[in-house]
């Protein structure tokens, strides 16, 4: 590898988007106008071009390859002969993280160059929303390039800060500004314990860079040469998996995500595809010396995934909003990827990250044009038959659903099948509810397309129905080949594994207790396709399912929703989970507030009010004597004298 090259594209990758940001941001509103849309298309068109120069470069020397660490300057000299830098580290999984990100923020901004304009005219913040867009691509690019955990940080901490301005873009809609608020707190709680993380990562190794405390782990040393205790590197691997958990969206921090549907279109698809909710995989899997030197962090890792797994797909079942329908799946797919990492199959993760920014931006998008079409209304219950109103927009939702639901030879079918063969080698229970929840998968997201796209033709009073133009379409297709064709790099010689595996042959591949988990494919056709098999009929019975119950013999579904009323709401209500931190957590904390303003109000202000009573009445007596009165100023020094002389005949009688 060309480190020179390497360094230019890193450079030209966070510098490209973060100028159209600016661009867009100030000449925008005075100049550009409606051509806002052009400089973040631009800027992020050249940061696709560096990563694909990067990604060529690692893997044309993939085989042989070591992480290069790039310095480009120290930012702060701390003494001690260290510094804080900014500095690349550049390796397959960084390769593998930008082409996939950069290359789904360009679809999405070109797709909504036409979403974001009413009547042809462009949409009010239109030129903002473009400028948040590309800043956003450049805080999540400098949270992969970084070469340290404190551009990790910094990069976190900006895609945070772009997730609240895109998810409150309508900030005079309430429902939109609560929905920013939410998903900023919810991140604040699991921020807080990655920050906690860096901070003993630094105490204990008195370091931050990668490479200096993944080579102490491995080591089993702290920073003063002594034995790293386990419950240390434990402490630090729970404390980093509260950061993933918050922005990947895990139980118990899901919160945020269904309720950032409020975000246009577009924003769902940027946010819940390859960019912010991933960050907490890359994490994971970038600190992997870390999290596999404690098999309890791992345990724990698989555990949380596959609850978020089966509680995001038995919540999709109910909804009827397309957005919320697919937030729910992206949780749940977020949490077969965390079940993925906890069973060591870190690549299998990772393949599942990249194969499911493709459907999952693709059925986002498709959304939209639903959405975009039927004038803002995307409840699936308003509206029905849409296949022949919108042809395009049909067969590439199609192709997408066709990939999330796992059917087979689609993107999703390979890579959450080897996530499944993983668990259950590992963990055999996880690996059970991993088979369970890919049939509900399938279910719910036929479900979703049989009420939309099926039966009798019907669209909301007063809509007038159409296709979306090509700034729209041309983004869906190239996502919908994406999603048929993405998962044929996990088949045969398994390229895409065989790239990664410099990243983790040394964390989990080594640390794997069931050994590789692609060993399986030497014990016969049933070892090797076995479960290849029973996953496609799960979700081909999921499919069949849904046909039957919504289109076939819809009766049995509403005879079901009667039969279990209790069963149906509690899903409905999302197992009350927003209920039950309303009342445990916000409820309290809103009383612990009024408590403090009481306080503050009557005890902290009484204690004042009672410290300053004494000079406040001496200065009102003292007020009266300076009435503004000559004579009473000459009757003053009169009395004055006099006790003046009486003193002085007293004391000498």
């Amino acid at each position: 590898m060309n480190v020179e090259t390497l360094k230019i594209c890193g450079i030209v990758i966070l510098l490209a988007p973060l100028a159209g940001a600016i661009l867009a941001g100030a000449l925008g509103p005075k100049l550009l106008r409606g051509k806002t849309h052009w400089v973040s298309i631009l800027g992020v068109a050249g940061a696709v071009v560096a990563s694909f120069v990067l990604f060529g470069q690692v893997w044309s020397a993939h085989e042989h390859v070591e992480p290069v660490l790039i310095r480009v300057y120290d930012w702060l000299d701390i003494g001690v002969g260290q510094a804080l830098r900014v500095e690349f580290l550049i390796d397959p999984l960084t390769a593998v993280m930008l082409v996939t990100v950069t290359f789904i923020s360009l679809l999405v901004i070109i797709y909504s160059r036409d979403y974001m304009r009413e009547h042809g005219k462009p949409e009010r913040g239109y030129e903002r929303f473009f400028a948040y867009l590309a800043l956003f691509v450049f805080a999540m690019c400098a949270l992969v390039l970084g070469g340290n955990f404190l551009l990790l940080y910094l990069g976190w901490e900006a895609v945070g800060l772009c997730s609240y301005l895109l998810i409150g873009f309508y900030y005079s809609k309430p429902s939109a500004a609560a929905a920013a608020k939410k998903a900023f707190l919810v991140n604040r709680v699991g921020d807080f314990g990655f920050g906690l993380a860096i901070f003993l990562i630094y105490v204990t190794f008195g370091s931050i860079d990668y490479h200096t405390v993944f080579d102490m782990v491995r080591q089993g040393l702290d920073c003063h040469g002594a034995a790293l205790s386990d419950g240390r590197i434990t402490t630090i691997a729970l404390l980093l998996l509260c950061g993933a958990c918050g922005k990947s969206a895990q139980l118990p921090l899901h919160v945020w995500l269904p309720d950032a549907m409020e975000g246009p279109s577009p924003v769902s698809a940027l946010i819940h595809a390859a960019t912010m909710v991933t960050a907490g995989i890359y994490m994971i899997a970038r600190c992997g010396a870390i999290f596999t030197a404690s098999p309890t962090a791992m345990t724990v890792v698989a555990i949380i995934g596959t609850a978020t797994a089966l509680f995001g797909a038995t919540v999709a079942l109910a909804q009827t909003d397309m957005k919320r329908i697919l937030a729910y799946s992206t949780i749940s797919q977020l949490g077969y990827m965390f079940m993925g990492i906890g069973v060591y199959a870190a690549d299998a993760a990772v393949f599942h990250l990249f194969t499911h920014a493709f459907f999952k931006a693709l059925l986002f998008l498709g959304a939209g044009s639903v959405m975009h079409a039927m004038g803002g209304i995307i409840d699936v219950r308003q509206f029905s038959g849409l296949r022949r109103i919108l042809p395009y927009t049909f067969v590439t939702f199609l192709a997408g659903s066709l990939a999330l639901a796992g059917f087979p030879l689609f993107s999703g079918f390979f890579s959450k099948d080897e996530i499944i063969h993983a668990a259950l080698m590992v963990h055999p229970v996880c690996g059970i509810i991993g088979l369970v929840t890919a049939a509900l998968t399938a279910f719910y997201t036929f479900r979703m397309v049989f009420l939309a796209f099926f039966g009798e033709e019907k669209v909301p009073e007063g809509v007038h129905a159409h296709e979306s133009g090509v700034w729209m379409l041309v983004p869906l297709v190239v996502l919908a080949i994406g999603a048929v064709g993405a998962g044929f790099l996990g088949t045969g010689g398994k390229p895409f594994h065989h790239f990664l595996e410099p990243v983790f042959e040394h964390t989990f591949i080594a640390a794997n207790p069931a050994g590789a988990h692609h060993a399986a494919a030497e014990a016969g056709f049933f070892g090797a396709y076995g479960l290849m098999i029973l996953s496609g009929a799960l979700s081909v019975l999921g499919i069949l399912a849904a046909y039957l119950l919504y289109v076939a013999q819809p009766w049995i579904a509403g005879l079901a929703r009667s039969s279990w009323p209790q069963a149906y709401k509690a899903i409905w209500n999302k197992w009350y989970v927003d209920e039950a931190y309303q009342a445990g957590i916000v409820e309290p904390a809103k009383q612990g507030g009024r408590v403090c303003v009481g306080l503050d109000d009557y005890l902290i202000d009484g204690v004042l009010w009672l410290v300053t009573a004494v000079p406040r009445g001496l200065a009102y007596v003292l007020r009266l004597l300076q009435g503004g009165l000559v004579q009473g100023y000459a009757l003053t020094m009169v009395v004055g004298a006099a006790a003046i002389v009486l003193f002085v005949l007293w004391n000498s009688a």
